[in-house]
């Protein structure tokens, strides 16, 4: 078994590579060789314990992430991932920036899929690690020229906006309001307005006609980053996980109670299915929103990337739990 340390898996997990692999694994998905059962939640003082399994059959893997919300340190995320034939316990790794990364990923495979072709200017909300790997994950979908980012907190926009011109090599330049931001073609939401406030950071009102706008928050009840006049003006609303998105994110509970997704929800892996053929959109103006809650067929598939990686680079921590001493005296 291999141990892998959250700066080696970021050292394993090119997004370009991950945005690729996430394709095909939805590609299985869709064609039902994945087992993905509903994660179990289950409330922790002060926060909760999830679990998240997952059996990939088309890539030969299974496993799990286990993610709790209580830990101030140490590992909060830990993946478990196995080769599905032998059964053997490849790898453990600390899942912190992967959880990150492969959010980034599915987000860019959603943008292939609902962006338009060709030159496009991206409207960003959010400036922490996740607004910084869904912009990485769209940027390698979609041909970005520019990037307009919005924060509530100047010198965060300033500086992630010199970050990530330095890395993409594309002019990423701060904005003042969330409105300006969210005029752009596409729209990535990745922010984080507070457990139970109410607040929305993205509003329908902002949007230009046939906007595609990639959500990743709001995956519990109590959160939010969507107001309901977005999916109101949705013609299509994606999810990677349709139902259970339904039932945890509060941007989409409070659609379905104002009516507003209605015959609208879609999952990204019957979009991206090799025989996928019905145009997402009937019209150039319609409005598309992918809304994303993450799944164990994420965490598995970034997982094995980063194994195989590893495995190359010789990174890590060879252990035989098999063979493991016991310290004297136990």
């Amino acid at each position: 078994m291999l141990l892998l340390t959250d700066d080696e898996v970021r050292a394993c997990l090119p997004m370009d590579q991950l945005v690729d692999a996430l394709r095909d694994g939805y590609r299985i998905e869709a064609d039902g060789g994945v087992q993905l059962p509903d994660r179990v939640n289950l409330a922790a003082r002060p926060g909760f314990f999830r679990l998240m399994p997952a059996v990939v059959g088309g890539a030969d893997v299974m496993g799990f992430k286990v993610f709790n919300q209580v830990s101030a340190g140490g590992v909060q995320y830990l993946i478990g991932l196995y080769d599905e034939g032998s059964g053997e316990l490849l790898a453990q790794l600390d899942g912190a920036y992967l959880t990150a990364a492969r959010t980034g990923a599915a987000t860019g495979v959603a943008a292939g899929l609902l962006g338009p072709r060709g030159p496009v200017e991206v409207g960003l909300i959010g400036s922490g690690l996740e607004a910084e790997t869904n912009l990485a994950g769209t940027c390698a979908a979609l041909d970005v020229t520019s990037v307009a980012v919005f924060s509530p907190h100047p010198e965060r926009r300033e500086r992630f906006a010199r970050r990530m011109t330095e890395r993409l090599g594309i002019p990423v330049v701060p904005v003042d309001t969330a409105e300006q931001a969210a005029s752009a073609a596409v729209v990535v939401v990745a922010t984080n307005t507070g457990m139970g406030t109410g607040r929305v950071a993205l509003r329908g009102k902002w949007l230009s006609p046939g906007a595609t706008v990639l959500s990743i928050g709001s995956t519990m009840p109590e959160l939010r980053e969507l107001d309901v006049e977005v999916m109101d003006r949705a013609r299509l609303v994606v999810s990677d996980a349709p139902e259970q998105a339904r039932g945890e994110s509060g941007d989409l509970i409070a659609a379905d109670e104002a009516g507003a997704l209605s015959g609208k929800l879609r999952s990204l892996a019957e979009l991206a299915a090799p025989t996928a053929h019905r145009a997402p959109r009937e019209h150039p103006a319609d409005i598309a929103v992918y809304k994303s809650v993450g799944t164990a067929l994420q965490d598995l598939i970034a997982a094995r990337l980063v194994y195989e990686h590893a495995r190359t680079a010789g990174t890590g921590i060879d252990v035989d739990l098999l063979r493991v001493k016991k310290p004297a005296g136990s």
